[in-house]
């Protein structure tokens, strides 16, 4: 079980039940499968870090593949991502090939 830092308190969760974290400047909002959502003040460099089995999609959105429904890639610069909840992420065209191979789709 890992722990959180986040406002003054500790969250403490496991990272597969994190869905994808949403990075604004030197904060990053983390989306759990409860529906909930966490302000920390970690970068998402910082969770990238020790979280490698996430991927990063775009330059402020890190997701966890475990939680991924579908990829959609329109074209060689154009693709985004479904997780479970809904929610579309649309991944960098200069990582379109590294997620695209990551994730095991030819």
């Amino acid at each position: 079980m890992k722990r959180l830092e986040a406002a003054q308190l500790q969250h403490k969760f496991e990272p597969e039940k994190v869905l994808y974290l949403v990075g604004d400047v030197n904060y990053c909002t983390v989306y759990l499968l409860t529906g909930k959502s966490i302000l920390t003040s970690r970068t998402l460099k910082w969770y990238s870090e020790r979280w490698p089995q996430f991927i990063r999609v775009h330059k402020g959105s890190l997701v966890n593949p475990q939680h991924i429904h579908s990829c959609v890639v329109a074209s060689s610069i154009e693709a985004h991502l479904i997780m479970r909840n809904g929610a579309r992420h649309s991944i960098g065209r200069r990582r379109i090939s590294a997620v695209v191979r990551r994730l095991g789709i030819s």
